[in-house]
């Protein structure tokens, strides 16, 4: 593993030279023509690096400690500098340094990339974030309005790969943007080899014939709602646990595909697999999906599948909880996309450092009564400042051995099932910081 993270590492530096020194490259993702033109204390690279640092504390404190740990006789700059230099970069710079870095991922790992019969088996679920209560953030993003308080909050987005816990993709939008919607306009781009798992409030005809439809279909699993349409009613209500249907396209289906330039009639049909399960707590639920072939992929296929859903439920809480995604280090909108994109990047470096330990876990798990895995939280701890090393020295071998060994260090054991009752809590409406119960904060 570590041999196959240094040629990614070493790709991820490469992309960054050649945007900090290429004039034409690096105009496409700072916001003017000459925006990082003059070497000085904040080239292209430092502020891309502050960024990736997680800094959550005192901005002041922050940048202090990035010069002390980047080299004797760096110098150091105010934070109003760097607030200055971070608004000419444009988030779209971490966007991509995150794909470049998963598309090095499935390249460089090969086989040793988890599949499930040559499937990338991913999941996709939104999310919401609280934001600072500035009129710029709330102006663009948005708000949630009762009738006693207005929150302004955004709209996460995200794509992950389940087997490999690589988030694939994601952004943030304004409140008002649909997942259904989001999701739509991203079919295009879904890998022609993955294998996509939807929760209840995705299946609908539109977003399940863009996906049958593409030039190369991309294959899927839904979780439906039992009153979805009248094809799902009657399956439930049937002794059948198995049926291929056609479905046709309702008024809402045909306008929603036709504002992306598809048309269709009331008799342009698409044929989908319903598929019982029945789940833990003695629910019968409905499965869809364009696998087809019922003796290739069983209802247990089909229900292992979508229990690997869970994964991208537990990426949004390492994010939210462990590295601390809504405690942004700027009020301005571009902050928040930079913090946003760079967290994404930041949590897929993570992942590939941990899986440089399977083999130590391994031999750890021979020895003892329960399952051991890394303590991704105190993990967070280990990368700050290291992360940056990385990038900006030489030897990123002895880097990356030093943040094994840390994360070795770390471990906590896995207890399965273990379940306690979900309980919801209100977030805290009034005050600039939130307190996180469930993890110590490790950064």
């Amino acid at each position: 593993m570590v041999k196959a993270n240094l040629k990614i590492i070493s790709e991820l530096k490469m992309f960054l030279d050649d945007i900090s020194k290429d004039e034409s490259l690096r105009k496409l993702i700072t916001n003017g023509e000459h925006d990082f033109s003059r070497n000085r204390k904040l080239p292209l690279d430092r502020v891309a690096g502050i960024i990736i640092n997680m800094p959550k504390r005192s901005l002041s404190i922050e940048i202090r400690e990035f010069f002390d740990n980047l080299s004797k006789g760096a110098g150091c700059c105010t934070k109003g500098a760097f607030s200055l230099q971070r608004g000419k970069l444009d988030p779209l710079f971490f966007k991509v340094w995150n794909h470049w870095l998963v598309d090095n991922f499935y390249h460089y790992y090969g086989a040793k990339a988890k599949r499930w019969r040559g499937f990338i088996v991913q999941a996709v679920d939104g999310s919401t974030a609280y934001l600072l209560n500035k009129m710029e953030v709330k102006k663009y993003f948005g708000a949630q309005v009762n009738q006693h308080v207005t929150i302004p909050m955004a709209r996460v987005m995200q794509v992950h790969d389940v087997l490999n816990d690589i988030t694939v993709w994601g952004d943030i939008y304004p409140i008002i943007k649909s997942e259904q919607s989001i999701m739509a306009s991203r079919v295009r781009h879904l890998a022609p080899e993955s294998l996509t798992i939807f929760d209840r409030g995705y299946p609908g005809y539109a977003l399940m014939y863009m996906m049958i439809n593409e030039e190369t279909p991309r294959h899927f699993v839904m979780r439906c709602k039992s009153t979805m349409n009248m094809e799902v009613k009657q399956f439930l209500r049937s002794k059948n646990t198995c049926k291929i249907v056609d479905l046709a396209p309702g008024k809402v289906a045909i306008e929603t595909l036709l504002g992306y330039g598809i048309i269709v009639t009331p008799s342009t049909h698409i044929k989908v697999r319903m598929q019982k399960i029945r789940l833990p707590g003695g629910e019968t639920e409905v499965l869809l999906t364009n696998l087809y072939d019922e003796k290739m992929y069983s209802a247990a296929d089909l229900k292992y599948l979508y229990g690997l859903r869970w994964g991208i439920e537990t990426a949004y809480g390492k994010q939210k909880n462990q590295q601390q995604m809504e405690q942004f280090s700027g009020h301005r909108v571009i902050c928040i996309q930079q913090d946003y994109a760079a967290g994404l990047f930041v949590a897929n470096l993570q992942s590939l450092i941990e899986k440089q330990s399977r083999r130590y876990l391994c031999k750890v798990n021979k020895q003892r009564k329960h399952v051991y895995r890394i303590n991704r939280n105190v993990s967070w701890a280990s990368l700050k400042h290291q992360i940056v090393r990385l990038f900006l020295h030489q030897r990123p071998r002895k880097i990356l051995i030093l943040l094994q060994k840390a994360f070795e260090r770390n471990l906590e054991a896995v207890r399965p099932g273990r379940k306690y009752p979900r309980i919801f809590k209100v977030n805290r409406l009034h005050g600039k910081y939130q307190t996180f119960t469930n993890y110590k904060r490790a950064i």
